[in-house]
């Protein structure tokens, strides 16, 4: 047995309250190398006192499951009733595949027996209250997300398009031209969406800015006139809930434009000006040292984000900062009836504040949906009952990594997923976003080298995660762009210039998860057959008595598959049934 590997930490995502009357203990170990795992576990008041006057604890013993099979590791785990106390104490009885024993507790892991069973000192919790559970409303899991940017998805009212727009898609795509794209035009295209099989709109910033992507706000409290008004928000909100769908604004609150009134008060009254402690302002007057790029300086007299001398970073921790960013975000929950916040750089929000915010606003509306978008998702474990949501980066990129870049081995996909399961309890991993593209990143279709069956199939690997798939607008069309601003393009509502093969795919794949939403997002996760060699993998996904399986083969050989007699076939690509194989790119999922 290798000790080494065996590993617990108490009181994180390796020991949690799933609900107010469940705990979930997991436990690491190498793969193969255990035979079972049991908990000794019990309230550790429950004692009683022995014939030689000492206390003995009374205490319960369970079974663990191998909840995750590696290449290198095992993850085990079992879920726990909690005591009347509201608090556990446990241990770890360790079987190895010959006759070895050992008992895991808080103090060491030492061989099995009387004496070490005697000098016990167990893990324990603090008092299990289930108001401090970090909580996920109902709805999100079974979201799937469209985020949109407004300027470039339709134009629904002409009217308010800003002096020098030009005609839709009548250019390429840039960092300054604006095609007139709007609220209105998102309304009229509800029923597109409803029928696409999506279910939440996720739209980029929509404040008053001076650039097309809205990302330098200027005004929080407005929304861009080139959008239309806040009685065009409003009714979208309202047309989006009678479709039984949710609506999420992106903002970022670490930074402003430098058109704002604050900064341009700073800039004009330096020191005396009564926001100066709103920004971090080494030196006054503020000031930047000028590049060839008109958004990069080399330096400032003052934080910047990214180094754009036109975004100066806010003071989060001036209390006059946070109070005004408060206000911000509960006006347009209260106002609109908004569903959800995506927050970018969410993790230079002082933990104190992020509480005071999530506290807030789940008074207001406790369905909110609050999401950190940051690299580190971090920010949603270890304790801290902070976002309820975030976006699962590195999840994504271990996808990318072996469908797209040829990167990684099957096996390294395997360990690597199970890290990532393992980081962040159930109820966490439900509430990430899962977004394979975005408006940052290269398009879906230019990541897969043009090549739509491996863009297929990526699609459907992911929807197969837990997590709430976040598809970028133009996605289900084909839209294409290797970079930023190409991947910004008009969205082509011309219906011979759009994909009808991937429409249809998106809609199939749409519907699959919805259908199938309970067991993806809550059922267990088992690997199956894989091969480095010819490169493909296989998963079971199971809730109970249903059971989905999953085969994907990204090799250039085709490999043998035969369908099981009782089975139902969901989706395929590349599945020969005549044949029994399934060829490169190709994979099938069935119900068994």
């Amino acid at each position: 047995m290798e000790l080494a590997a065996i590993y617990h930490r108490p009181n994180s995502e390796w020991a949690y309250m799933s609900t107010p009357d469940e705990f979930v203990i997991n436990l690491r170990a190498k793969h193969n190398d255990l035979s079972k795992v049991e908990i000794l576990y019990g309230d550790p008041y429950d004692k009683t006192l022995t014939e030689a006057n000492t206390s003995k604890w009374n205490y319960q013993v369970k079974e663990l499951v191998k909840n995750l099979r590696g290449v290198s590791a095992d993850y085990w785990q079992v879920k726990l009733s909690i005591p009347a106390s509201r608090r556990l104490a446990y241990a770890f009885r360790i079987y190895g595949q010959e006759s070895e024993q050992f008992l895991y507790d808080d103090r060491k892991l030492a061989p099995f027996s009387e004496t070490s069973l005697h000098d016990l000192v167990a893990f324990r919790t603090p008092y299990l209250d289930p108001a401090e559970i970090t909580g996920l409303p109902t709805w999100v899991a079974k979201t799937i997300w469209y985020q949109l940017m407004p300027d470039r998805f339709a134009n629904g009212q002409p009217t308010n398009d800003k002096e020098g727009t030009v005609a839709w898609d009548s250019e390429e795509a840039s960092a300054t031209n604006f095609f007139g794209g709007d609220l209105a035009g998102i309304i009229d295209k509800l029923d597109y969406l409803q029928e696409l099989g999506v279910n939440g709109l996720d739209l980029t910033p929509i404040f008053t800015a001076y650039s097309n992507h809205k990302y330098d706000t200027a005004d929080f409290w407005s929304v861009d006139p080139a959008f239309g008004n806040k009685e065009d928000l409003k009714r979208l909100v309202d047309e989006a809930h009678r479709r039984q769908m949710k609506v999420m604004l992106e903002g970022t609150f670490d930074h402003l434009s430098d058109f704002s009134m604050q900064w341009q008060d700073v800039h004009k009254l330096g020191a005396k000006s009564r926001f100066a402690k709103w920004f971090k302002v080494k030196a006054f007057p503020v000031r930047y040292t000028l590049s060839a790029d008109p958004n990069y300086a080399p330096d400032a007299s003052y934080a910047m984000f990214a180094n754009n001398p036109h975004l100066p970073k806010l003071n989060l921790h001036e209390k006059a900062v946070q109070d005004y960013l408060l206000e911000v975000l509960t006006y347009w929950v209260q106002q609109f009836d908004i569903d959800a916040w995506r927050i970018g750089t969410a993790d230079e929000f002082p933990p104190s504040f992020s509480r005071r915010l999530v506290t807030h606003l789940k008074k207001i509306k406790p369905d909110f949906y609050l999401v950190g978008e940051n690299n580190d998702t971090g920010i949603n474990t270890e304790g801290r009952p902070l976002f309820n949501g975030g976006v699962n980066y590195p999840l994504v990129e271990i996808m990318k990594d072996y469908f797209l870049d040829e990167k990684a081995a099957v096996g390294w996909l395997i360990e690597a997923t199970n890290t990532q399961l393992m980081r962040h309890a159930n109820p966490t991993l439900q509430g990430m976003l899962l977004s394979l593209d975005g408006p940052n990143s290269p398009r879906l279709l230019d990541l897969c080298h043009q090549d739509k069956q491996l863009m297929r199939a990526l699609l459907a690997y992911s929807f197969l995660q837990i997590g709430s798939p976040v598809l970028f607008y133009g996605t289900e069309l084909g839209l294409t762009g290797a970079s930023v601003p190409a991947n910004r393009a008009c969205m082509k509502w011309k219906a011979d210039e759009q994909d009808e093969t991937m429409l249809r795919f998106i809609k199939v794949l749409a519907d699959f998860r919805k259908a199938y939403n309970p067991l993806i997002t809550k059922g267990s996760y088992e690997w199956g057959q894989y091969s480095s060699k010819y490169d493909y993998l296989s998963f079971t996904r199971r809730l109970g008595k249903q059971r989905i399986f999953a085969l994907f083969n990204l090799g250039y050989s085709s490999i043998k598959f035969v369908l099981p007699a009782n089975a139902k076939l969901i989706m395929s690509q590349n599945l020969i049934e005549t044949d029994s194989r399934l060829g490169q790119y190709g994979f099938v999922i069935i119900e068994a």
